[in-house]
């Protein structure tokens, strides 16, 4: 049976030879396709590791950590529900990390219910691309009606979104840093802390001369990135500064994105302030899973402005 080991020597002894003949070093080149080989190596190695989680036919609950049959519906030691098996699978590729009970999974469903209402109100088209006017309608962020009483388009204008494309990354981003932040701090200030950065976003854009409708929800998204930007700062333990690095780099990432595709960067850097500012001045007693009374008076208001929000999408005022 041939050996792998024994043909990469050959054909590396082979290529070193015939560089020597050419002049060059058969030392270097020899080290060089080691060094390449290695790393090939490696790479093999780490995919097909992924691969193998990616098929990994039992299940982990994402609540309790306990491992489960491949048929469970319902976790054998905590009682809650397991996610549909896709999900699942996408969470291994990194693609989303959805957890059914969280706020970040409600308030995904919140903005989906929204981008469907817009869509059926416009028709053909809606469900791929929605129209300016449309959006308008339903409460994006316009400084003309701001200015004259429009207020709650501070925070209409959140669940909002362009097109299929739009409302797909900032799903995707939500449920990427969302638990993480309702596990830091409690789901009710997660929920409390997106809709006020949302709503910082929103009037640092008017303040910055906002062109056009302002909709979407990475202005709220940023403010979650800024939120774990500050609290990695003010930790300052070695995980504490890795996701502070994160985050920052991610922040860095979307301003250029939104450079490039004139997208509403004035929100962008707003939401993102607004969010470090309260990750650096949380107290300590914050950061728990908990439902203390904070955290339950956090969630309510909260909740109130998420669903208000959401009505008022579903129901625009002055639509009759």
């Amino acid at each position: 049976m041939t050996n792998p080991d024994e043909n990469a020597k050959d054909w590396i002894e082979t290529i070193a030879r015939f560089a020597g003949a050419l002049g060059l070093s058969p030392v270097k080149v020899r080290w060089k396709l080691m060094g390449l080989k290695e790393r090939w190596s490696s790479r093999v190695g780490q995919g097909r590791a992924t691969a193998q989680h990616i098929g990994y036919q039992h299940r982990i609950c994402p609540h309790c950590q306990t491992l489960q049959d491949r048929s469970s519906k319902v976790c054998v030691n905590c009682g809650r529900a397991m996610a549909p098996r896709f999900l699942e699978i996408l969470g291994r590729l990194g693609i989303v990390g959805f957890h059914p009970a969280s706020v970040s999974s409600l308030l995904s469903l919140g903005i989906i219910v929204c981008y469907l209402r817009v869509a059926i109100a416009q028709g053909g088209q809606g469900l791929l691309n929605q129209d300016a006017d449309t959006l308008v309608h339903f409460g994006g962020n316009l400084p003309d009606a701001f200015m004259e009483g429009e207020w709650w388009r501070l925070s209409t204008y959140i669940f909002l979104h362009a097109n299929l494309i739009h409302i797909l990354f900032n799903l995707i981003a939500l449920q990427q840093i969302g638990p993480q932040i309702e596990h830091v701090f409690g789901r009710g200030r997660m929920l409390f802390f997106f809709m006020l950065t949302g709503i910082v976003a929103g009037l640092g854009s008017e303040l910055m001369g906002l062109r056009g409708v302002g909709i979407g929800a990475s202005g709220a998204l940023m403010g979650l990135i800024g939120l774990a930007a500050g609290w990695g700062q003010r930790d300052g333990t070695a995980i504490g500064k890795a996701v502070r690095n994160q985050m920052i780099m991610w922040g860095i990432f979307t301003m250029a994105y939104g450079f490039m595709k004139g997208a509403d960067n004035a929100a962008h850097g707003s939401g993102f302030l607004c969010g470090a500012l309260l990750g650096l001045l949380c107290k300590a007693q914050w950061e728990r899973k908990g439902n203390g009374t904070s955290d339950i008076l956090f969630g309510m208001v909260g909740a109130l402005a998420a669903l208000g929000t959401v009505s008022l999408v579903l129901f625009p005022p002055g639509s009759g």
